[in-house]
This record gives C-alpha cells, structure tokens and sequence, in this order.
C-alpha cells in the first residue's frame, strides 16, 4: 500500500517535469482573462499528471480486475475530453454528452449503481431499484461538475480533492476495508505533487500549473467512483448520507451557484464570478486566506461525516443538519452576489 502511494507520488513529480514544456509547445495553457486574473500562460497539465501518476500506480501495484479496468478505461476518457475542452473550450452539450458516455460505461461495464441511499427519514432505507440508474447518471454528471466548478484559485481543487480522499481512505480503514483502501490513498498521493507545483514550492526552478478541466473532471470522476463502492452493496463502508458530507464544499458551491444562475436568468453553465471563493475575496480576504478558510471549512464537514458514520448518528439528523448549513450558506452567498451586482 505505501509502495503504491509512493509510486503514484514519483510518477505525478515526473509527470508534471516532462509534460510541462510539451503543453507550452502545443498550446495546452490557460490565458488570462476578465475571469482568470493571472500572470502569463500557464501549462494546464496537473489533472494529466494524476492520472498517469494513477495509471502507473494501479497497473503496477493494484489487482486487475474488471472494476479497475473500467475504472481506468473512463478517466483515460474524461481526460481526453476535459484536455480538448481545455484546448479548444468545448461546447457544454458535447462535455456533457460525454460525461454521460462515460457514466455508461461505469454503470454497465461493472454492473453497479446507486440503488440504495439509506434510511434519511427515519422509515427504513430507501430502495431506488431500476430507478437507482437514472440517479447514478445524476450523481456522476453532478459530481464532475461540481468539482469542474469549484476550481478558482490556487491550490483549491488540490487541496479539496486531497481532503476528499483521505476522508474516504478514513472511512474505509475504519470498516476494515482494505482492499479499496488503496484506491484513495493513490490518488491522494498523485495530487500531492500538483498541489505543490501549483502554489509555487518551487517557484524557483518552475513556473506554476493549473489542473485543467481534465484534471477536475478526473478528479470529480474518482470522487463519485469511490463514493459509489464505498456507500452500495453488501459491504459497504459507510452511509450514502455521509458522502454528502465528504464533498460538501464543491457540491454546495455548485447547487447555490445553479440557484443563483437560474434566479437572475442566467444559463447555470455560464461562468461567473459568484462561486465560493469570489465572495470570501469580496469580502476582504486575500486568496491564500480564502484557500484556508474554504479547506478549513472542507476538513470539517468531512470530520462531522466522519463522526457521524463512527458514531452512527442518525441520518435523518445529519441530513437535516446539511440542508441547514447550505440554506445558510445560500443565503449568505446570494446576499453578497446581489450585492456585488449592485
């Protein structure tokens, strides 16, 4: 297990030395914009870089079958189509269309789907049957993009993602789950290296790099992948209510952004400047203490889902308790968007 996060570790650093001049050459970069306030081009390989880093790791050190076969399959997918997107910024029809290729062959290829999301009401666990298809598609597609979204500043989708996974890994090891333990672990490991070329550790031997949609799509992908094995069948690990908490932030900023989109008329696909880590900067934070503040926020939603999978709260309560929290949020959210429209 820690030879396998080793080697997804070495393979990301190597990765990111030997892609970074090709993406220059072939225009793989991100430009500053009205939206994107940065200095230069820059290399839009970090989601690339995981997952070779991944694909190594799990080839060499991982069982092979069908699962991480499709597994693979899929993100080799959703990262060609997140780096043209990222190359020629793709219509949001033809990614979407994609996405639900993708979802295709994760749902058909293994077989499995969310077809149970627990007892949230307390009257008993809530059986989707072949319903539990048309909900998976849902899921994958929202995840994805829910972590395509969240992706603003610098060391964000690294860090979240890092938090994502190491609370998974958490959940697993605490089942005793150790044949999908590793599965976390490697891709936690593969983004560490992404997150420090991103924030500038080595500012002085190499520019910065940004993750790209290929990387936050990948990266969504895994997410909603883990959540899937860890929360369905006989064996699961944990509660499907707990999963919410484990990717709180992204899916909380995407929900209030669609809300707030749809309220002012607006496509929810067109970009703005309203998501989470826009309104703490309108509000006087700086953008390495708005990173804080957001991953601070993102360990302790990951910790409540935690405690709560361990001490088994209630899920009814812990639903109750995270549709408070994001009509909170909500609130507060929309009231500083108005206000900045004004």
């Amino acid at each position: 297990m820690i030879v396998a996060a080793l080697t997804a570790f070495c393979f990301a650093f190597i990765a990111i030395k030997l892609f970074k001049p090709i993406a220059i050459d072939v225009g793989l970069v991100d430009k500053p914009n009205a939206r994107k306030r940065h200095d230069g081009q820059v290399p839009l390989i970090g989601g690339i870089s995981i997952f070779v880093a991944v694909l190594a790791a799990s080839l060499l050190w991982l069982p092979n079958t069908l699962e991480l076969r499709m597994y693979l399959i899929a993100s080799a997918m959703m990262v060609f189509i997140g780096a043209l997107d990222d190359k020629y910024d793709l219509r949001v029809r033809i990614r979407i269309v994609g996405q639900i290729i993708i979802a295709s062959l994760m749902i058909y290829g293994v077989g499995g789907y969310i077809s149970n999301l627990g007892n949230l009401f307390g009257l008993g666990d809530i059986q989707l049957g072949p319903i539990g298809i048309v909900f998976t598609y849902l899921a994958i597609i929202v995840v994805i993009n829910a972590y395509n979204m969240v992706d603003g500043i610098d060391g964000l989708i690294g860090s979240l993602s890092l938090n994502t996974f190491t609370a998974i890994a958490i959940l697993f090891l605490m089942k005793g789950n150790q044949g999908y333990l590793t599965y976390p672990l490697i891709l936690a490991t593969a983004t560490l290296p992404y997150l420090m070329f991103n924030l500038g550790y080595f500012k002085k031997y190499s520019k910065k790099i940004f993750m790209g949609d290929a990387g936050s799509m990948f990266i969504g992908l895994s997410v909603i992948w883990l959540l899937t094995i860890g929360t369905q069948g006989d064996n699961s690990s944990f509660r499907p209510v707990t999963a919410l908490w484990i990717c709180a932030i992204p899916l909380m900023d995407m929900l209030a952004i669609v809300i707030r989109r749809y309220s002012k008329g607006k496509s929810p696909f067109k970009p703005d400047r309203d998501h989470l880590h826009h309104i703490l900067q309108r509000a006087g934070l700086s953008q390495r203490q708005t990173l804080v503040v957001i991953s601070i926020s993102s360990v302790v939603m990951s910790l409540i889902g935690v405690l709560g999978e361990y001490f088994q709260v209630p899920e009814s309560v812990e639903l109750g308790l995270f549709v408070l929290i994001f009509i909170l949020y909500n609130k507060y959210a929309r009231h500083f968007s108005w206000k900045y429209d004004e």
